[in-house]
């Protein structure tokens, strides 16, 4: 939900050690200036002036352990309730600063608050968006509330849901390219900020649509089971997540899920389209899809496919490819020809001379991604995926 915070009153401004400060209103001292201080500021004002929170029964900045919980970590704000002379939590607040987006690693990190103090309701702020959520006993979630309650409301425990949207019907085939039309007609010339480039070719740029649709339809599924070098946990849904690249960007999107078991652990791999490439300079803007491994080590975009250099719209047909390039964190691009030695060893499948083949799909209707060759395309690019991961890993030991 949108709340606009930024009308709320921030506490006085003093200096000290050439710094600027805040007077915060409930710790009663003076707090360095920062983004994520102002939000929290603001949303302390919010919850005093607006929802009518007591002053007194504010907490910020309060250690779990002062709960009895074995944790070093600190919770952004608690709201406190009062029984038989008890306080007990009831709210939890966690604020980012404006720049951080606030995806389902923001959203965890206060219901695992919640979960640790008993508090039935979370919040979660980065001053332009804030979400609230109240725990439901019967179905073990949290679940999001419509508007913020008032804080009589939760104490007794209320709260209006927000009703769930109906999920849209997809462009039909036929229409795709009058579609994108439509959109990139919306953009100004160096524009790029869609996941799909204005500067893709339209063949190109209606086969990503195709797919990215496939991927963020969630009534269709890919069935769980073995699929060669993995197995296929559970198909995630849709998530909203950020993620790194080796070269330092970061990618805040929708992601389709997949939670796998490989090599004996359980990992999820994510997938989102995205442009990328020197956004500066008119056309050079590609599309990508973004294959994200959540391992134990680090998260990453594990495979960042380029249509627009590796998919070929040939006839009826669609062809992906990737030419094997590959960053290996700080030290620089690996070796294709290494990379497929390891591929040969652990999934020959997919070599087509010195590129790898990731399918082909008939282009001439809607995908879904439970369909027999779609679902091979999705498996290609997960087990590619990881065995990059493989070889970026064995580089790193090489060169310890």
């Amino acid at each position: 939900m949108r709340i606009n915070i930024e009308k709320q009153c921030l506490p006085e401004m003093y200096r000290r050690k050439g710094k600027e400060c805040y007077l915060d209103p409930v710790r009663q001292k003076l707090i360095y200036i920062t983004p994520e201080e102002t939000v929290r500021q603001r949303v302390i004002s919010y919850l005093i002036n607006e929802v009518g929170v007591p002053k007194e029964a504010i907490l910020v900045e309060e250690h779990l352990s002062h709960y009895n919980v074995e944790s070093k970590r600190r919770a952004d704000i608690i709201v406190h309730g009062m029984q038989e002379d008890i306080a007990y939590p009831v709210l939890i607040v966690e604020c980012k600063a404006p720049e951080v987006y606030l995806d389902e690693k923001a959203h965890l990190q206060v219901f695992d608050y919640c979960d640790a103090l008993g508090a039935n309701y979370a919040m979660v702020c980065n001053g332009h968006e804030l979400f609230c959520y109240r725990y439901s006993d019967d179905k073990d979630i949290y679940e999001e509330l419509s508007e913020i309650p008032q804080y009589q409301e939760m104490l007794e425990g209320k709260g209006e849901l927000r009703a769930k949207e109906a999920l849209p019907e997809r462009v039909p085939f036929e229409m795709i390219e009058n579609h994108l039309q439509a959109v990139f007609a919306d953009y100004p010339e160096d524009y790029y900020g869609s996941d799909i480039s204005k500067a893709t070719p339209m063949r190109i740029a209606k086969a990503a649509f195709n797919l990215q649709e496939a991927l963020y339809d969630v009534r269709h599924q890919i069935p769980a089971g073995d699929y060669g070098i993995f197995r296929l946990v559970e198909d995630y849904g849709v998530r909203m997540l950020t993620y790194g690249n080796a070269g330092g960007g970061q990618f805040f999107s929708p992601y389709r899920s997949f939670l796998i078991e490989y090599n004996g652990d359980t990992e999820f791999v994510s997938f989102a389209f995205s442009t990328y490439g020197r956004t500066e300079k008119e056309g050079a803007a590609k599309t990508c899809m973004c294959v994200a491994h959540d391992n134990e080590k680090e998260t990453h975009h594990a495979l960042q496919l380029s249509f627009d250099d590796n998919v070929q719209v040939l006839g009826d047909e669609v062809h992906f490819y990737h030419s094997g390039r590959i960053a290996v964190g700080n030290k620089g691009s690996g070796k294709i020809e290494e990379l497929r030695m390891f591929v040969e060893e652990r999934y020959p499948c997919i070599i087509d001379g010195k590129r790898f083949s990731m399918g082909v799909l008939k282009n001439d209707h809607l995908w879904n991604i439970d369909q027999a060759d779609v679902i091979q395309v999705i498996v290609n690019c997960i087990s590619y995926a990881l065995i990059r991961d493989e070889y970026r890993e064995y580089v790193k030991q090489r060169s310890k």
